[in-house]
């Protein structure tokens, strides 16, 4: 028997992206729905929160300094929300390693090449899928420090 149907790839994640910048925001988006994600974006912490509240997303990448609330208590709030989903902060700052008591599985340290960012945006939807990625990647994971 002859199956005529033509193979799809699954489409990519839902990302949340909460960026106060709307420069940064637009870019991010445009690079990550350039690479098949499905982007939701805000600019507020507080709307950030409602949209995380409605939707369904694989990851949110968030900003530190949003409005209304910080990007900090919005991964706190989604970390203890019945949903696992992975919480990124996107940073200009240098955090060094994961601060303690970080509501953050990753820290994606700014500037830093897309091709990076697009690895780890996918080891952390994989963890988060249960995939082979294992939990104490997520503790760990920053850019530079992933293998491919």
């Amino acid at each position: 028997m002859q199956n005529n149907s033509t193979f799809q790839s699954p489409p990519r994640a839902h990302i949340l992206l909460v960026e106060k910048n709307r420069g940064a925001l637009e870019l991010l988006e445009a690079m990550l729905c350039w690479r098949g994600y499905r982007v939701t974006t805000t600019v507020d912490g507080r709307d950030g929160l409602e949209k995380f509240r409605h939707g369904h997303f694989q990851l949110i990448l968030t900003n530190l300094s949003t409005p209304s609330i910080s990007g900090w208590e919005l991964g706190r709030i989604v970390k203890n929300s019945e949903f696992s989903i992975p919480v990124a902060l996107v940073t200009g700052l240098d955090f060094g390693d994961r601060p303690d008591h970080s509501p953050f599985d990753a820290i994606i340290p700014e500037p830093f090449p897309f091709d990076d960012l697009e690895c780890v945006v996918d080891s952390l939807i994989e963890c988060r899928n249960g995939g082979t990625g294992e939990a104490s990647l997520l503790e760990n994971l920053r850019l530079g420090e992933v293998s491919s």
